[in-house]
């Protein structure tokens, strides 16, 4: 093995000029299966005991991970003080002890509004935080509360956290790279509001509070204030992502874990998240909404490891991203697609956003766009009027024309031949598209829903291949 790079840089962002080509000094590889795939490993690596969870540790740090097994899927680990140890935490907030870290406490048994994605140590190991998604902290030990997100709207998910020095603050850090640093943690930047080509999943401050590192999902690391570069693994495969980091003097652990097989739909759902074929993100601690507005509805139509519509929308949208038959479903030859995609995001990934789309026969009946977290336009519309009544349910996408001649009979048995635009079929012959009509907001198309000219051109771009349509 030659050494790994960093694959990409942001002006806030600082990277070591002229990286030597080196093995990190320090690599902690948490996986969730017999071995990583695609993964470059240092040099004198082995292949991790098989079993749900192992811990390896590389170079200054071997003699602290034996191939000890956490309980549970891990969502965070963090070393003691003097490095002889670590904890780890599950999503549903069981700590896990090897070496000298002792346990001060967990969650388990307690009902959580969001799993716990990741933990910090206090500066004597007597001590640590639990941090959830939403952003809630949970102290133990002597590890005192500072503050939280809990409760406040946030832009992303939180993915992880770090403690100051002498225990007197914390950062948690969001996927979209957004910091929020809470007691004498001091803001030193962020990647919050950069494009970033892999969301974060965690981060690791330096011994003296200076500075701190994040660390995204295809293992890029990205340095603030003192905290200097020491390598990173960009360009590992996107079946075994990044999930967390840890610092130590000399070097820096980096976590990752690996997807369940792409032949389950457990598999399937995983690499469609982590591509962006759906509304949510995924570590191996678990799946994690994406927004915290998204619609109820969609979400109760969710169900990991199940097919449900939003797996069958999301595979649809990734059918017609790669050119493969729209059908909803994944075969076992579309699975090495899936796989080849995964092992090249910057090809396979959705470039479209999410869309959900909502049309209520409430009267005045409306059509409800919304993408990536937000409602992006609200319209009149007309769904079918007596004797064609438009299904009630939830439908992908699976045909769009840009204008087209929609021929029939009317209940009444005369043939129409009428002209539409800005069409997206998402059931059968039932389309969204604009037609001239008087009024709009109540029954009175032939099964489709109809949309004034202004809203059916503004909403057609959202309507992709997949987009969930629900009629109710």
């Amino acid at each position: 093995m030659t050494g790994w790079c960093i694959f990409r840089r942001a002006d806030n962002a600082v990277r070591s000029p002229d990286v030597p080509r080196r093995v990190i000094l320090a690599l902690l590889v948490v996986v969730l299966s017999a071995s990583v795939v695609g993964l470059p490993r240092p040099a004198g690596a082995s292949t991790p005991p098989p079993g749900s969870n192992a811990v390896m540790g590389f170079g200054t740090s071997a003699a602290v991970a034996s191939g000890a097994r956490p309980a549970g899927p891990v969502a965070g680990i963090v070393s003691t003080p003097d490095g002889g140890g670590y904890w780890t935490v599950s999503s549903a907030g069981a700590v896990t002890t090897e070496g000298n870290a002792a346990n001060h406490g967990s969650l388990v048994g307690i009902p959580l509004a969001a799993p716990v994605v990741g933990m910090a140590a206090s500066p004597d190991g007597g001590g640590y935080w639990l941090v959830a998604s939403d952003g809630g902290i949970f102290a133990f030990g002597d590890a005192a509360f500072h503050g939280s997100m809990g409760g406040h709207f946030l832009d992303a998910p939180v993915v992880g956290m770090a403690a100051s020095p002498d225990g007197g603050g914390y950062w948690l850090v969001a996927s979209d790279g957004g910091i929020f640093a809470f007691g004498d943690a001091a803001f030193h930047g962020s990647m919050g509001g950069h494009a970033l080509d892999e969301p974060m999943v965690g981060m690791a401050a330096t011994s003296d509070g200076g500075g701190y590192w994040t660390v995204a999902s295809d293992g890029g690391i990205f340095s603030f204030g003192d905290a200097p570069f020491e390598g990173s693994g960009t360009g590992g495969s996107v079946e075994a992502p990044a999930v967390g980091m840890a610092s130590r003097p000399g070097g820096y652990w980096v976590a990752y874990g690996q997807t369940a097989p792409v032949s389950s739909v457990l598999g399937q759902q995983e690499l469609l998240a982590i591509l962006g074929y759906l509304p949510l993100e995924w570590t191996p601690s678990g799946f994690i909404w994406r927004w915290q507005t998204t619609p109820s509805a969609l979400k109760r139509m969710w169900a990991p490891g199940q097919d449900t519509v939003v797996l069958r929308g999301a595979i649809t949208a990734f059918e017609a991203h790669v050119g493969l038959p729209l059908n909803g479903a994944m075969s076992a030859a579309e699975t090495a697609d899936l796989q080849a995609a995964a092992a090249d995001p910057a090809a396979g990934a959705n470039p479209y956003g999410y869309t959900y789309a909502v049309a209520s026969e409430n009267i005045p009946e409306t059509l409800v766009v919304w993408h990536d977290g937000a409602i992006v336009n609200v319209s009149a519309a007309n769904t079918g009027g007596a004797g064609v009544p438009t299904q009630q349910g939830t439908f992908p996408v699976y045909e769009r024309l840009r204008a087209q001649i929609m021929t029939g009979t009317d209940p009444d048995g005369a043939h129409y031949a009428d002209p539409v635009q800005f069409v997206a079929y998402f059931n059968g012959s039932d389309a969204v598209h604009y037609i001239a009509r008087a009024s709009y907001g109540t029954p009175q198309s032939l099964g489709c829903v109809e949309l004034p000219l202004g809203p059916a051109a503004f909403v057609w771009p959202y309507l992709t291949y997949g987009t969930l349509v629900t009629v109710d």
